[in-house]
């Protein structure tokens, strides 16, 4: 791999390091790097994607987008949206521990294995409205927060409307600042909410839970049924 010290990777550097990883039949690999921003829309990525420990100082854009293997996040900072809408990940998604500034957009996703999320801080929202989970959610200790700002707030809101999940969804210890909602979710395998903290509603209208739900030392402001 090409190496960069000390420099802000551009769009043409992340051009350039795909086509060479291609080449080379090896994953992509932008780990412990600086990146100014990703746009990688509508494109058909044939291996796996490393952004571990990275730094994005912009947005990082994967709309429409079909990775065939894994996609990595792991302790990644990102200063702006995370977007993976109507994409396709047909390994596993791991944003453990990383840091989202200004929301996670998953809208519409197929992740065709595990999708690991734990420890995650994000401000703004999390959407996985009307996504398609084959693996297991791991959302342990993750946090959620408003963003506050002069032109307004943008809430620390998760989304889950008719989501589709084949495995198990854990929220143990997750502290989410907005609302959780998962009207009309369908969760195959378990749904743990144990000491969950939710500053604003719990929305339950329409879910589907076919295995153990788990609600000890569960916190909220009001459920909706």
């Amino acid at each position: 791999m090409f190496n960069f010290i000390n420099k802000i990777l551009t769009q043409e550097d992340v051009e350039k390091e795909i086509e060479t990883a291609v080449e080379e039949n090896r994953e992509i690999n932008f780990t412990n790097k600086t990146l100014q921003e990703i746009n990688l829309s509508d494109r058909d990525i044939r291996t796996n994607i490393s952004f571990q420990g990275a730094k994005i100082l912009g947005l990082a854009y994967f709309n429409k987008t079909i990775i065939w293997g894994n996609l990595n996040f792991k302790k990644a900072i990102i200063d702006n949206i995370l977007y993976l809408g109507e994409s396709t990940i047909k390994g596993k998604l791991d944003c453990q521990e990383a840091s989202v500034k200004e929301a996670l957009n998953l809208v519409g996703a197929t992740v065709e294995k595990n999708i690991d999320l734990g420890g995650i801080e994000i401000k703004g929202f999390l959407s996985l409205n009307k996504t398609h989970i084959k693996g297991n959610l791991n959302f342990k200790e993750m946090i959620i927060e408003d963003i506050k700002s002069v032109a307004g707030t943008i809430k620390g809101d998760i989304y889950f409307e008719e989501a589709k999940i084949n495995g198990s969804v854990n929220f143990e210890e997750a502290m989410i600042e907005g609302h959780l909602n998962l009207k009309k979710t369908i969760i195959k395998g378990g749904l743990n909410l144990t000491n969950t903290n939710i500053k604003d509603f719990l929305i339950l209208r329409g879910l589907v839970v076919n295995e153990k739900l788990h609600l000890q030392g569960l916190k909220y402001k009001e459920k909706v049924l």
